[in-house]
């Protein structure tokens, strides 16, 4: 599948209604892509969590209604990279992944919450379930920015699930810029999968987001070009190739002190 990630940079002075347009023409520009990926939590702008409330909306809001239809447009698959999703009284970390006609074909609400250095824990409420859905490009894994951190997450999504490819979006800061890199390529390789990064790039208040945006295939290999601003990353992820690094180099057949769990 041709993957087309938008590395996105925030500017602290700019509307919130300016923030989304331009987005939107960032999507319009990836026209042709099978899938276009978003960074995590993009739509908030500069995040103060006091305020995190206002950008809540529900599954069926106006943003995730607008990304549903421009997937129908331009015929593509979209991964929202995330949202504040409101249910009841609590809100969500949540990624919502739309097909070609536009519906909604995966929900995944972020199960690992950052509680170091920052208020995300104290705001969101945690996730449960592992997500991985079946669709055109073979068996999809999604996770979000902090579960890179926790390789558990990637194996019951490969062992016990059958993920193939990752998607993971991200606002990932500086001075972690290097672990950053390091875990989302180790990842892909301790699963024999490809993954698909999507981060924020630049500053972002007291913060620097890191980038580091890319396609990594299963030997944890990043087959994109850094990008280092704002941007289209465009980079090719194939489920057989998934398959055929399994076949040729079956890892799996040797896994022992987890077999039992899966």
């Amino acid at each position: 599948m041709k993957a087309s990630l938008i590395q996105l940079e925030i500017k602290e002075t700019e509307a919130h209604e300016d923030l989304i347009e331009r987005v939107f023409g960032l999507i319009d520009g990836c026209r042709g892509s099978d899938i276009i990926v978003l960074p995590e939590l993009w739509h908030i702008g500069i995040l103060s969590y006091r305020t995190i409330w206002n950008f809540a909306e529900e599954k069926d809001g106006p943003l995730m209604r607008r990304i549903s239809e421009k997937a129908k447009e331009l015929g593509a698959f979209i991964h929202c990279g995330s949202f504040v999703h409101k249910e009841g009284d609590k809100i969500y970390n949540t990624s919502l992944l739309f097909d070609r006609k536009g519906t909604d074909i995966a929900e995944y609400r972020k199960i690992h919450l950052f509680s170091c250095y920052g208020r995300e824990a104290d705001s969101f409420t945690h996730g449960t379930e592992p997500v991985v859905v079946d669709t055109e490009f073979g068996k999809l894994g999604l996770a979000i920015c902090y579960d890179i951190r926790f390789p558990e997450l990637f194996r019951m999504m490969t062992l016990g699930m059958g993920a193939e490819i990752f998607i993971v979006p991200a606002a990932w800061p500086q001075p972690r810029g290097e672990a950053f890199k390091i875990l989302n390529k180790v990842r892909a390789m301790e699963n024999s999968a490809c993954l698909l990064s999507c981060n924020l790039i630049g500053p972002y208040k007291h913060l620097t987001m890191v980038g580091e945006s890319g396609v990594i295939d299963p030997w944890g290999e990043m087959l994109t070009e850094i990008l280092p601003g704002e941007g289209i990353i465009e980079g090719e992820a194939s489920a057989e190739t998934v398959r055929q690094t399994r076949r040729e180099f079956p890892v799996f057949d040797d896994v022992r002190l987890m077999e039992s769990v899966f």
